[in-house]
């Protein structure tokens, strides 16, 4: 095990994800503290409570992150790697991270409208109109107007779909690179359906500072994704999509996504293999990520159980188990299924 105690993990020192009515130092499945307390993103950065938090990593505690969900911190109980957002914890780092801090990197949450209908995220289809846009372009602003001088990443988007979102598209089409002096990168996290070269065109003002991305799908085969995971998605139209996105030339880091439930587990070595076959000659750096199943207030207590074929109380758990050692280890692959492993349940 890696001493996390020796290390200090600046993600909530420089980032934050914005929702409508919600603000988190990291993914709020990994670190769960709501900091929201007024409409203003940069006074929520650094309320009381950010503080507490920020302090709580630098005492070497992290009492408010998850070590299960967190794969970064999982991958340390485990010994396996320390991710580059973990720095030692010497005397310089301790006086250049500061519990007041201002924000290099938003995370976009404040938008749900996606062409989709998963319902490992949301119970109908979402599209942000009238006052819900106008809150939406309200952030946007503040993120124009009142962070863009220290903003050095955006991530669009952590909630939905960018290239759906009315605000977010016309954002991304219109940005201005001169309000963001800082800018190093923009990351782009979208199912991929509406990713078109005609779209990625009008996008000219972001192409270079998109060097990385993440596509989620959450199947290996077609009855899945449009039957299953994926509630109005086209399995032939992602599969031409994503032939074209590995091959944008400025894209340099691809990370394609796998939420595990009881219904999809047994397609984890599919969905390894497609992406595996699909990005081998890209000369790209590829991450196969496959993740923890959240409950984001979509299922009852009861159907989540019935969800999470990770928990060792779930009928399905030893062939979970099966399937899970089919893809650890291989290359490219991460997961956060690190805890069943340290507590030495035996994989058969």
């Amino acid at each position: 095990m890696i001493d996390k105690s020796k290390l200090v993990c600046i993600t909530p020192f420089k980032y934050t994800e914005v929702f409508d009515k919600e603000q988190f130092l990291c993914c709020p499945g990994w670190l769960k503290e709501d900091i929201y307390q007024s409409t203003n993103i940069k006074d929520n950065f650094n309320s009381p409570k950010a503080q507490k938090i920020r302090q709580s990593i630098l005492d070497g505690t992290y009492k408010y992150c998850d070590e299960n969900q967190c794969p970064h911190l999982s991958a340390l109980k485990q010994s396996k790697f320390i991710d580059k957002r973990f720095v030692p914890k010497t005397k310089e780092v301790l006086n250049e991270l500061k519990l007041i801090s201002e924000i290099e990197t938003v995370n976009f949450c404040f938008d749900r409208s996606c062409n989709l209908k998963c319902p490992s995220c949301r119970l109908d289809f979402i599209n942000y109109l009238g006052k819900d846009r106008v809150e939406v372009d309200n952030k946007l602003a503040q993120v124009n107007n009142e962070l863009s001088d220290n903003i050095k990443r955006l991530y669009l988007s952590g909630s939905a779909d960018p290239f759906y979102s009315k605000s977010f598209r016309q954002f991304l089409i219109e940005f201005d690179s001169s309000k963001y002096p800082k800018m190093k990168g923009i990351h782009l996290h979208t199912n991929g359906l509406l990713w078109t070269p005609k779209l990625w065109e009008k996008m000219k003002n972001i192409h270079k500072f998109v060097k990385s991305c993440e596509i989620s799908i959450d199947a290996s085969t077609k009855n899945t994704y449009e039957n299953i995971t994926r509630l109005g998605g086209n399995w032939e139209t992602l599969l031409e999509r994503l032939q074209y996105i590995v091959t944008i030339p400025t894209i340099k880091e691809y990370t394609f996504s796998f939420v595990v439930q009881d219904t999809n587990y047994t397609e984890m070595y599919g969905f390894y293999k497609i992406i595996s076959n699909l990005t081998q000659d890209t000369g790209k750096k590829v991450t196969i990520f496959f993740n923890h199943i959240t409950n984001w207030g979509t299922y009852t207590e009861k159907e989540y159980i019935e969800k999470d074929v990770s928990n060792p109380e779930h009928n399905e758990h030893s062939d979970f188990l099966k399937e899970l050692e089919k893809i650890h280890g291989k290359s490219n692959v991460t997961h956060n299924f690190n805890q069943l492993l340290e507590s030495k349940i035996k994989i058969i």
